[in-house]
């Protein structure tokens, strides 16, 4: 891949430094696997890889200050940003915009266009193991108190409501995503064996340095 090096060197000086303000599963180790994962499945596209790079450095850059709408605050935190415009023209400023207010599984439509769908794979956990630790991190950050009952049982249910058979992450695959699919084959399976996902959320905690 052939990103712009001034534009790469603009956002590691000025912008991937925010995201140490972010929760475990918007971080900066968080941007470099969605940035891989964006690649992977660009091969089948061949869309403007500099578009790509920083539609991903900045979709989540909002976390920390409003993680319900970060989706929208991140867009307009790209829009409102004039470095951008010596590597972009309006048009291509404004498709940014719009994948990166488009991006989360939880919305109730479809991204408007392909960088969106592009981006709205790859920001999906591919790993058990990361999504609970995400899950838990998430949860622990919130509530540093919680006891590790109440914990397992929020990431439990939280896994039904988005991964589940009927969960809203399940039906919003708009890209070819084998990855993705054996995720979902993997987590649903844990959900219906609630005993085994609790045995593998323990393990996951031990990384948390929280047990």
């Amino acid at each position: 891949m052939n990103i712009n090096v001034e534009l790469k060197s603009y956002v590691e000086k000025n912008i991937l430094q925010e995201y140490d303000q972010n929760d475990e599963g918007h971080n900066r180790e968080h941007i470099e696997f969605v940035l891989k994962r964006v690649f992977e499945i660009n091969k089948n596209y061949n869309l403007n890889v500099n578009m790509l790079y920083a539609i991903v450095c900045y979709h989540d850059i909002a976390c920390h200050i409003n993680r319900d709408k970060h989706e929208k605050l991140s867009a307009k935190r790209l829009l409102a940003d004039k470095e951008l415009r010596n590597f972009f023209d309006e048009n291509q400023m404004n498709e940014m915009k719009d994948a990166i207010e488009d991006h989360r599984a939880s919305l109730e439509y479809e991204p408007r266009n392909i960088y969106g769908k592009i981006l709205s794979s790859a920001d999906r956990k591919i790993d058990v193991d990361v999504y609970l630790k995400s899950s838990m991190g998430f949860y622990i950050k919130k509530e540093p108190n919680v006891s590790k009952e109440d914990l397992f049982e929020s990431s439990y249910n939280f896994a039904i409501k988005k991964f589940g058979r009927q969960g809203y992450a399940v039906n919003k695959m708009y890209v070819k995503d084998e990855k993705y699919e054996n995720f979902l084959k993997e987590i649903q399976y844990l959900i219906d064996n609630k005993s085994i996902f609790i045995e593998r959320a323990e393990k996951v905690l031990k990384d948390l340095n929280w047990i």
